[in-house]
Protein backbone atom coordinates (compact mmCIF):
# COMPACT_ATOMS: atom_id res chain seq x y z
CA UNK A 1 0.00 0.00 0.00
CA UNK A 2 3.17 2.44 0.21
CA UNK A 3 3.50 1.84 -3.18
CA UNK A 4 -0.13 3.76 -3.78
CA UNK A 5 0.69 7.18 -2.02
CA UNK A 6 4.61 7.07 -3.36
CA UNK A 7 3.01 6.81 -7.25
CA UNK A 8 0.47 9.21 -6.37
CA UNK A 9 2.77 11.27 -5.30
CA UNK A 10 4.89 11.49 -8.86
CA UNK A 11 0.88 11.65 -10.89
CA UNK A 12 1.21 14.55 -13.23
CA UNK A 13 -2.38 16.02 -12.99
CA UNK A 14 -3.59 15.45 -16.48
CA UNK A 15 -2.88 11.97 -15.85
CA UNK A 16 -5.92 12.19 -13.58
CA UNK A 17 -8.71 13.08 -16.37
CA UNK A 18 -7.26 10.04 -18.20
CA UNK A 19 -9.59 7.36 -16.83
CA UNK A 20 -12.44 5.01 -18.63
CA UNK A 21 -15.79 7.03 -19.11
CA UNK A 22 -18.99 4.81 -18.68
CA UNK A 23 -22.31 5.27 -19.61
CA UNK A 24 -25.54 3.44 -18.07
CA UNK A 25 -28.63 3.63 -15.35
CA UNK A 26 -27.45 5.54 -12.36
CA UNK A 27 -27.06 2.22 -10.72
CA UNK A 28 -24.29 1.67 -12.79
CA UNK A 29 -23.05 5.45 -12.49
CA UNK A 30 -22.39 4.60 -9.10
CA UNK A 31 -20.86 1.55 -9.14
CA UNK A 32 -18.32 2.47 -11.43
CA UNK A 33 -17.65 5.84 -9.46
CA UNK A 34 -17.06 3.35 -6.84
CA UNK A 35 -14.54 1.21 -8.69
CA UNK A 36 -12.66 4.01 -10.55
CA UNK A 37 -13.01 6.78 -7.85
CA UNK A 38 -13.40 9.30 -10.50
CA UNK A 39 -15.58 11.96 -11.45
CA UNK A 40 -15.47 11.38 -15.31
CA UNK A 41 -17.60 7.92 -14.11
CA UNK A 42 -20.26 9.55 -12.36
CA UNK A 43 -24.14 10.61 -13.71
CA UNK A 44 -24.14 14.09 -14.71
CA UNK A 45 -26.93 14.33 -12.15
CA UNK A 46 -25.07 13.48 -8.64
CA UNK A 47 -21.40 14.72 -10.46
CA UNK A 48 -21.28 18.08 -8.85
CA UNK A 49 -22.13 16.45 -5.36
CA UNK A 50 -19.44 13.20 -5.87
CA UNK A 51 -16.88 16.02 -7.68
CA UNK A 52 -17.15 18.38 -3.93
CA UNK A 53 -16.70 14.92 -1.76
CA UNK A 54 -13.56 13.96 -3.63
CA UNK A 55 -11.92 17.47 -3.88
CA UNK A 56 -12.60 17.33 0.12
CA UNK A 57 -11.36 14.04 0.49
CA UNK A 58 -7.67 13.14 1.75
CA UNK A 59 -7.33 9.37 -0.09
CA UNK A 60 -5.31 9.30 -2.85
CA UNK A 61 -7.43 8.06 -6.32
CA UNK A 62 -8.10 4.61 -6.70
CA UNK A 63 -8.38 4.19 -2.54
CA UNK A 64 -11.73 2.95 -3.01
CA UNK A 65 -11.08 0.54 -5.72
CA UNK A 66 -8.03 -1.14 -3.47
CA UNK A 67 -10.12 -0.80 -0.52
CA UNK A 68 -12.76 -2.61 -1.99
CA UNK A 69 -10.52 -5.26 -3.20
CA UNK A 70 -8.76 -5.66 -0.24
CA UNK A 71 -12.41 -6.69 1.47
CA UNK A 72 -13.02 -9.29 -1.07
CA UNK A 73 -9.79 -10.65 -0.36
CA UNK A 74 -10.20 -10.48 3.05
CA UNK A 75 -13.69 -12.21 3.04
CA UNK A 76 -12.65 -14.84 0.87
CA UNK A 77 -9.55 -15.94 2.65
CA UNK A 78 -11.99 -16.68 5.64
CA UNK A 79 -13.92 -18.98 3.54
CA UNK A 80 -10.89 -20.43 1.94
CA UNK A 81 -9.04 -21.59 5.59
CA UNK A 82 -12.28 -22.73 6.30
CA UNK A 83 -12.45 -25.04 3.61
CA UNK A 84 -9.08 -26.40 4.02
CA UNK A 85 -9.32 -26.86 8.10
CA UNK A 86 -12.58 -29.48 7.13
CA UNK A 87 -11.17 -31.18 4.19
CA UNK A 88 -7.81 -31.74 5.61
CA UNK A 89 -8.04 -32.19 8.96
CA UNK A 90 -6.74 -30.89 12.40
CA UNK A 91 -3.19 -31.71 12.16
CA UNK A 92 -2.34 -31.55 8.64
CA UNK A 93 -3.87 -27.65 8.84
CA UNK A 94 -1.05 -27.08 11.37
CA UNK A 95 1.52 -27.86 8.52
CA UNK A 96 -0.45 -25.27 5.64
CA UNK A 97 -0.68 -22.69 8.84
CA UNK A 98 3.22 -23.02 8.56
CA UNK A 99 3.34 -22.45 5.16
CA UNK A 100 0.60 -19.74 4.73
CA UNK A 101 2.52 -17.98 7.66
CA UNK A 102 6.29 -18.34 5.85
CA UNK A 103 5.07 -17.30 2.49
CA UNK A 104 3.61 -14.23 4.25
CA UNK A 105 6.63 -13.48 6.19
CA UNK A 106 9.12 -14.10 3.79
CA UNK A 107 6.90 -13.37 0.26
CA UNK A 108 6.09 -9.52 1.40
CA UNK A 109 9.50 -9.17 3.54
CA UNK A 110 11.49 -9.11 0.30
CA UNK A 111 9.23 -8.22 -2.62
CA UNK A 112 7.10 -5.86 -1.35
CA UNK A 113 9.85 -3.68 -1.87
CA UNK A 114 10.61 -4.60 -5.16
CA UNK A 115 6.68 -3.55 -5.69
CA UNK A 116 7.95 -0.09 -3.85
CA UNK A 117 10.73 1.04 -5.96
CA UNK A 118 9.20 -0.32 -9.29
CA UNK A 119 6.16 1.06 -8.70
CA UNK A 120 8.37 4.89 -8.00
CA UNK A 121 10.36 4.33 -10.91
CA UNK A 122 7.29 3.42 -13.78
CA UNK A 123 5.31 6.78 -11.84
CA UNK A 124 8.33 9.11 -12.24
CA UNK A 125 9.02 7.57 -16.21
CA UNK A 126 5.71 8.17 -16.75
CA UNK A 127 5.63 12.02 -15.98
CA UNK A 128 8.31 11.82 -18.50
CA UNK A 129 6.64 10.19 -21.28
CA UNK A 130 8.67 7.13 -20.96
CA UNK A 131 8.13 3.70 -20.75
CA UNK A 132 9.08 0.93 -17.99
CA UNK A 133 9.93 -2.22 -19.72
CA UNK A 134 13.58 -1.89 -18.76
CA UNK A 135 12.44 -0.79 -15.20
CA UNK A 136 10.38 -4.45 -15.30
CA UNK A 137 13.31 -6.00 -16.83
CA UNK A 138 15.47 -4.41 -14.06
CA UNK A 139 13.44 -5.58 -11.09
CA UNK A 140 12.95 -9.14 -12.09
CA UNK A 141 16.61 -9.68 -12.31
CA UNK A 142 16.77 -8.28 -8.39
CA UNK A 143 13.93 -10.66 -7.65
CA UNK A 144 15.47 -13.66 -9.31
CA UNK A 145 18.83 -13.04 -7.38
CA UNK A 146 16.21 -12.39 -3.71
CA UNK A 147 13.83 -15.63 -5.25
CA UNK A 148 17.41 -17.78 -5.53
CA UNK A 149 18.61 -16.43 -2.53
CA UNK A 150 15.37 -17.46 -0.38
CA UNK A 151 14.91 -21.05 -2.13
CA UNK A 152 18.61 -21.46 -1.28
CA UNK A 153 17.70 -20.64 2.72
CA UNK A 154 14.65 -22.82 2.81
CA UNK A 155 16.44 -26.12 1.44
CA UNK A 156 19.49 -25.55 3.72
CA UNK A 157 17.12 -25.19 6.21
CA UNK A 158 14.73 -28.07 5.45
CA UNK A 159 17.28 -30.77 6.95
CA UNK A 160 18.00 -28.50 9.80
CA UNK A 161 14.37 -28.31 11.47
CA UNK A 162 12.10 -26.93 8.81
CA UNK A 163 11.12 -30.77 7.53
CA UNK A 164 9.54 -31.12 11.42
CA UNK A 165 7.93 -27.99 11.27
CA UNK A 166 5.93 -29.00 7.56
CA UNK A 167 5.24 -32.67 8.75
CA UNK A 168 7.99 -34.00 6.68
CA UNK A 169 6.02 -33.46 3.29
CA UNK A 170 8.23 -33.15 0.18
CA UNK A 171 4.37 -31.79 -1.10
CA UNK A 172 4.07 -28.81 1.09
CA UNK A 173 8.11 -27.87 0.79
CA UNK A 174 7.01 -27.46 -2.92
CA UNK A 175 4.27 -25.18 -2.08
CA UNK A 176 6.49 -23.28 -0.03
CA UNK A 177 8.45 -22.88 -3.12
CA UNK A 178 6.19 -22.17 -5.81
CA UNK A 179 4.15 -19.79 -3.88
CA UNK A 180 7.38 -17.45 -3.04
CA UNK A 181 8.01 -17.45 -7.02
CA UNK A 182 4.14 -16.70 -7.21
CA UNK A 183 4.76 -13.70 -4.61
CA UNK A 184 7.27 -12.81 -6.29
CA UNK A 185 5.83 -12.59 -9.64
CA UNK A 186 2.65 -10.76 -8.59
CA UNK A 187 4.66 -7.98 -6.69
CA UNK A 188 6.16 -7.12 -10.21
CA UNK A 189 2.91 -6.75 -11.52
CA UNK A 190 1.16 -4.70 -8.69
CA UNK A 191 4.13 -2.54 -9.01
CA UNK A 192 3.84 -1.38 -12.43
CA UNK A 193 -0.03 -1.39 -12.07
CA UNK A 194 0.65 1.15 -8.92
CA UNK A 195 3.37 3.20 -10.93
CA UNK A 196 0.75 3.69 -14.01
CA UNK A 197 -1.86 4.10 -11.55
CA UNK A 198 -4.22 1.42 -12.57
CA UNK A 199 -5.72 1.37 -9.05
CA UNK A 200 -8.90 -0.08 -10.33
CA UNK A 201 -7.01 -3.04 -11.90
CA UNK A 202 -4.62 -3.07 -8.50
CA UNK A 203 -8.03 -3.48 -6.43
CA UNK A 204 -9.13 -5.94 -9.32
CA UNK A 205 -5.71 -8.48 -8.42
CA UNK A 206 -6.63 -8.47 -4.90
CA UNK A 207 -10.56 -9.50 -5.43
CA UNK A 208 -8.79 -12.23 -8.19
CA UNK A 209 -6.57 -13.15 -5.87
CA UNK A 210 -8.66 -13.93 -3.13
CA UNK A 211 -12.00 -15.62 -5.01
CA UNK A 212 -9.53 -17.57 -6.87
CA UNK A 213 -8.07 -19.28 -4.28
CA UNK A 214 -11.13 -20.00 -2.35
CA UNK A 215 -13.05 -21.28 -5.60
CA UNK A 216 -10.36 -23.60 -6.19
CA UNK A 217 -10.30 -25.02 -2.69
CA UNK A 218 -13.96 -25.21 -2.89
CA UNK A 219 -13.42 -27.51 -6.59
CA UNK A 220 -10.77 -29.57 -4.07
CA UNK A 221 -13.35 -29.73 -1.70
CA UNK A 222 -16.18 -30.87 -4.40
CA UNK A 223 -13.72 -34.13 -5.94
CA UNK A 224 -13.21 -34.79 -2.25
CA UNK A 225 -9.05 -33.82 -2.52
CA UNK A 226 -7.85 -34.32 1.10
CA UNK A 227 -4.33 -33.59 0.97
CA UNK A 228 -3.14 -30.91 2.45
CA UNK A 229 -0.38 -29.92 -0.54
CA UNK A 230 -3.09 -29.30 -3.05
CA UNK A 231 -4.37 -26.53 -0.70
CA UNK A 232 -0.82 -25.26 0.14
CA UNK A 233 -0.27 -24.74 -3.96
CA UNK A 234 -3.12 -22.93 -3.95
CA UNK A 235 -1.76 -20.11 -2.45
CA UNK A 236 0.26 -19.89 -5.50
CA UNK A 237 -1.99 -20.74 -8.09
CA UNK A 238 -3.85 -17.75 -6.71
CA UNK A 239 -0.87 -15.29 -6.61
CA UNK A 240 -0.77 -16.23 -10.43
CA UNK A 241 -4.21 -15.73 -11.72
CA UNK A 242 -5.13 -12.64 -9.29
CA UNK A 243 -1.81 -11.34 -11.33
CA UNK A 244 -3.37 -12.55 -15.17
CA UNK A 245 -6.89 -11.03 -13.58
CA UNK A 246 -5.75 -7.45 -13.06
CA UNK A 247 -3.44 -7.42 -15.88
CA UNK A 248 -5.14 -8.98 -18.92
CA UNK A 249 -7.04 -5.94 -19.92
CA UNK A 250 -3.55 -3.44 -19.87
CA UNK A 251 -2.62 -3.29 -23.42
CA UNK A 252 0.72 -2.93 -23.81
CA UNK A 253 1.53 -3.68 -20.01
CA UNK A 254 4.75 -1.84 -20.45
CA UNK A 255 5.74 0.43 -23.01
CA UNK A 256 9.53 0.35 -23.83
CA UNK A 257 11.83 3.19 -22.41
CA UNK A 258 15.40 4.16 -22.15
CA UNK A 259 17.51 1.26 -20.43
CA UNK A 260 17.31 1.07 -16.36
CA UNK A 261 20.19 0.77 -14.00
CA UNK A 262 20.63 -0.47 -10.65
CA UNK A 263 20.62 2.53 -8.84
CA UNK A 264 16.64 3.45 -10.51
CA UNK A 265 15.64 0.74 -8.35
CA UNK A 266 17.93 0.54 -5.54
CA UNK A 267 18.35 3.82 -3.60
CA UNK A 268 16.16 2.92 -0.45
CA UNK A 269 15.92 -0.61 -1.22
CA UNK A 270 17.76 -1.34 1.65
CA UNK A 271 15.87 0.50 4.23
CA UNK A 272 12.67 -0.79 2.57
CA UNK A 273 13.65 -4.82 2.59
CA UNK A 274 14.57 -3.65 6.71
CA UNK A 275 11.15 -2.36 7.23
CA UNK A 276 8.96 -4.60 5.35
CA UNK A 277 10.51 -7.79 6.75
CA UNK A 278 10.56 -6.74 10.37
CA UNK A 279 6.60 -5.84 9.46
CA UNK A 280 6.05 -8.84 8.02
CA UNK A 281 7.68 -10.75 10.43
CA UNK A 282 5.41 -9.48 13.34
CA UNK A 283 2.41 -9.99 11.27
CA UNK A 284 2.83 -12.92 10.65
CA UNK A 285 5.71 -15.07 13.38
CA UNK A 286 2.84 -16.66 15.68
CA UNK A 287 2.33 -19.78 13.97
CA UNK A 288 5.71 -20.66 13.68
CA UNK A 289 7.29 -19.27 17.01
CA UNK A 290 4.11 -21.84 18.40
CA UNK A 291 5.41 -24.64 15.92
CA UNK A 292 9.10 -23.82 17.50
CA UNK A 293 8.21 -23.81 21.19
CA UNK A 294 5.06 -25.75 21.73
CA UNK A 295 5.95 -29.35 19.89
CA UNK A 296 4.66 -30.77 22.69
CA UNK A 297 0.85 -29.51 21.51
CA UNK A 298 0.55 -31.22 18.52
CA UNK A 299 0.45 -30.79 14.77
CA UNK A 300 -2.51 -28.91 14.82
CA UNK A 301 -1.60 -25.98 17.03
CA UNK A 302 0.03 -24.13 15.05
CA UNK A 303 -3.38 -23.51 12.48
CA UNK A 304 -5.77 -23.06 15.67
CA UNK A 305 -3.49 -20.30 16.75
CA UNK A 306 -3.90 -18.97 12.68
CA UNK A 307 -7.44 -19.05 12.66
CA UNK A 308 -7.40 -16.76 16.19
CA UNK A 309 -4.35 -14.56 14.92
CA UNK A 310 -6.37 -14.30 11.52
CA UNK A 311 -9.82 -12.85 13.68
CA UNK A 312 -7.94 -11.10 15.87
CA UNK A 313 -6.24 -9.03 13.37
CA UNK A 314 -9.41 -7.73 11.62
CA UNK A 315 -9.05 -4.54 12.61
CA UNK A 316 -5.44 -4.36 11.51
CA UNK A 317 -6.45 -5.58 8.09
CA UNK A 318 -8.80 -2.29 7.41
CA UNK A 319 -6.14 -0.18 9.13
CA UNK A 320 -3.25 -1.62 6.58
CA UNK A 321 -5.79 -1.09 4.05
CA UNK A 322 -6.12 2.83 4.73
CA UNK A 323 -2.58 3.57 6.09
CA UNK A 324 -1.34 4.40 3.06
CA UNK A 325 -4.31 7.75 2.46
CA UNK A 326 -2.95 8.65 6.15
CA UNK A 327 0.41 9.95 4.87
CA UNK A 328 -0.77 12.85 2.34
CA UNK A 329 -2.44 14.52 5.44
CA UNK A 330 0.73 14.52 7.44
CA UNK A 331 3.11 15.09 4.56
CA UNK A 332 1.35 18.11 3.44
CA UNK A 333 1.39 19.75 6.71
CA UNK A 334 5.45 18.70 6.98
CA UNK A 335 5.79 20.39 3.52
CA UNK A 336 4.04 23.38 3.63
CA UNK A 337 5.98 23.85 7.04
CA UNK A 338 2.62 23.51 9.04
CA UNK A 339 4.41 21.53 12.16
CA UNK A 340 2.15 22.81 14.71
CA UNK A 341 -0.98 21.49 12.08
CA UNK A 342 1.52 18.41 11.96
CA UNK A 343 1.44 17.77 15.04
CA UNK A 344 -2.34 18.59 15.80
CA UNK A 345 -3.00 15.44 12.83
CA UNK A 346 -0.52 13.59 14.15
CA UNK A 347 -2.15 13.03 17.89
CA UNK A 348 -5.52 12.90 16.30
CA UNK A 349 -4.30 9.75 14.48
CA UNK A 350 -2.73 8.33 17.52
CA UNK A 351 -5.74 9.23 19.72
CA UNK A 352 -8.00 7.63 16.94
CA UNK A 353 -6.09 4.52 16.42
CA UNK A 354 -5.95 4.20 20.73
CA UNK A 355 -9.49 4.34 20.66
CA UNK A 356 -9.87 1.80 17.87
CA UNK A 357 -7.71 -0.33 19.30
CA UNK A 358 -9.09 -0.81 22.76
CA UNK A 359 -12.56 -0.99 21.70
CA UNK A 360 -11.52 -3.89 19.43
CA UNK A 361 -9.67 -5.70 22.00
CA UNK A 362 -12.22 -5.45 24.16
CA UNK A 363 -15.09 -6.46 21.44
CA UNK A 364 -12.77 -9.43 20.20
CA UNK A 365 -12.01 -11.00 23.77
CA UNK A 366 -15.96 -11.04 24.04
CA UNK A 367 -16.91 -12.45 20.74
CA UNK A 368 -13.83 -13.94 19.27
CA UNK A 369 -13.82 -17.30 20.55
CA UNK A 370 -17.30 -17.82 19.77
CA UNK A 371 -16.41 -16.75 15.71
CA UNK A 372 -13.03 -18.92 15.97
CA UNK A 373 -15.59 -22.40 17.17
CA UNK A 374 -17.89 -21.25 15.01
CA UNK A 375 -16.20 -20.74 11.83
CA UNK A 376 -12.82 -23.46 12.41
CA UNK A 377 -14.14 -25.62 15.18
CA UNK A 378 -11.81 -24.91 17.11
CA UNK A 379 -11.28 -23.60 21.02
CA UNK A 380 -9.60 -20.15 22.24
CA UNK A 381 -10.51 -18.25 25.29
CA UNK A 382 -11.24 -14.88 25.86
CA UNK A 383 -7.75 -14.22 27.35
CA UNK A 384 -6.09 -15.84 24.02
CA UNK A 385 -8.32 -13.49 21.82
CA UNK A 386 -7.72 -10.64 23.83
CA UNK A 387 -3.74 -10.81 23.85
CA UNK A 388 -4.04 -11.09 20.06
CA UNK A 389 -6.24 -8.46 19.51
CA UNK A 390 -4.12 -6.67 21.51
CA UNK A 391 -0.79 -7.14 19.93
CA UNK A 392 -2.61 -6.22 16.54
CA UNK A 393 -3.69 -2.69 18.08
CA UNK A 394 0.09 -2.20 19.14
CA UNK A 395 1.32 -2.97 15.65
CA UNK A 396 -1.64 -0.47 14.53
CA UNK A 397 0.22 2.16 16.94
CA UNK A 398 3.60 1.50 15.89
CA UNK A 399 2.75 1.94 12.31
CA UNK A 400 0.38 5.32 12.72
CA UNK A 401 3.76 6.66 14.65
CA UNK A 402 5.77 5.62 12.34
CA UNK A 403 3.53 7.82 9.28
CA UNK A 404 4.71 10.67 11.31
CA UNK A 405 8.32 10.27 11.05
CA UNK A 406 8.06 9.31 7.36
CA UNK A 407 6.11 12.33 7.16
CA UNK A 408 9.21 14.65 8.23
CA UNK A 409 11.35 12.39 5.92
CA UNK A 410 13.38 10.55 8.51
CA UNK A 411 12.59 7.23 6.81
CA UNK A 412 15.66 5.81 9.41
CA UNK A 413 13.94 6.42 11.94
CA UNK A 414 11.31 5.39 11.04
CA UNK A 415 12.85 1.84 11.20
CA UNK A 416 13.68 2.01 14.75
CA UNK A 417 10.82 0.46 16.38
CA UNK A 418 10.38 -2.00 13.98
CA UNK A 419 13.60 -3.92 14.92
CA UNK A 420 13.38 -3.21 18.30
CA UNK A 421 9.83 -5.32 18.19
CA UNK A 422 11.92 -7.96 16.36
CA UNK A 423 14.89 -8.05 18.85
CA UNK A 424 12.27 -7.85 22.31
CA UNK A 425 9.59 -11.08 20.54
CA UNK A 426 12.80 -13.98 20.97
CA UNK A 427 13.54 -12.39 24.23
CA UNK A 428 10.10 -12.13 25.44
CA UNK A 429 9.38 -15.62 24.66
CA UNK A 430 12.23 -17.22 27.07
CA UNK A 431 9.80 -16.23 30.04
CA UNK A 432 8.58 -19.85 31.28
CA UNK A 433 4.74 -20.13 30.49
CA UNK A 434 2.09 -22.07 28.20
CA UNK A 435 2.84 -21.73 25.19
CA UNK A 436 0.16 -20.34 23.26
CA UNK A 437 0.39 -17.68 26.18
CA UNK A 438 4.92 -17.31 25.59
CA UNK A 439 3.78 -16.41 22.05
CA UNK A 440 0.96 -13.88 22.95
CA UNK A 441 2.64 -12.27 25.50
CA UNK A 442 5.80 -12.13 23.05
CA UNK A 443 3.81 -10.10 20.43
CA UNK A 444 2.36 -7.66 22.46
CA UNK A 445 5.85 -6.98 24.42
CA UNK A 446 7.40 -6.78 20.99
CA UNK A 447 4.57 -4.60 19.37
CA UNK A 448 4.38 -2.48 22.46
CA UNK A 449 8.10 -1.96 22.84
CA UNK A 450 8.06 -0.71 19.20
CA UNK A 451 5.42 1.69 19.15
CA UNK A 452 6.99 3.10 22.46
CA UNK A 453 10.73 3.27 20.57
CA UNK A 454 8.70 5.15 17.55
CA UNK A 455 6.56 7.04 20.44
CA UNK A 456 9.83 8.55 22.16
CA UNK A 457 11.96 9.05 18.58
CA UNK A 458 8.67 11.27 17.03
CA UNK A 459 8.33 13.34 21.07
CA UNK A 460 12.64 14.12 20.38
CA UNK A 461 11.52 15.22 16.47
CA UNK A 462 8.75 17.13 17.83
CA UNK A 463 11.31 18.95 20.70
CA UNK A 464 13.64 19.98 18.33
CA UNK A 465 11.33 21.56 16.17
CA UNK A 466 10.09 23.29 18.79
CA UNK A 467 13.83 24.30 19.88
CA UNK A 468 14.07 25.79 16.56
CA UNK A 469 11.34 27.74 16.38
CA UNK A 470 9.29 25.91 13.79
CA UNK A 471 6.59 24.65 16.20
CA UNK A 472 4.51 26.27 19.36
CA UNK A 473 5.01 24.52 22.63
CA UNK A 474 2.38 22.52 23.57
CA UNK A 475 -0.73 23.93 25.41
Amino acid sequence: MWSIWRACACRPSAARDDENRHQGALGRYALAALISGHPSTWSPAISPFLERMRERSPLPDGTPAIALGLAINGISTYGFLVLARRAVGDEAYGGLAIVWSLVYILGPGLFQPLEQEVARATAARGSLGQGSAPVLRQAANIGAVFLALVFTGVLVAWPLGLSGMLDDRPDLLAALLLGLAAFAFAELGRGILSGRHLFTEYGRYFAAEGISRMLVAGALVIVGIEVVGAYAITLAAAFLLGTFAAGFTVRPFVNPGPPSHLNELSPALGLLLATSISEAFLLNVGPVALAIIGDELGEEAPGVFLNGLIISRIPLFFFQAVKASLLPALAARAADDDLDGFREVQLRLVGAVAVVAAGSTAAIAMVGPWVVETAFADSLGSRDMGLLAASGGGLMLMLSLSLGLVALNHTRLAIVGFLVAVVVFPIALQFPNEPFLQVEVGLLAATSAGAIAQGVLLRIEFARHRAAGRMSSLA
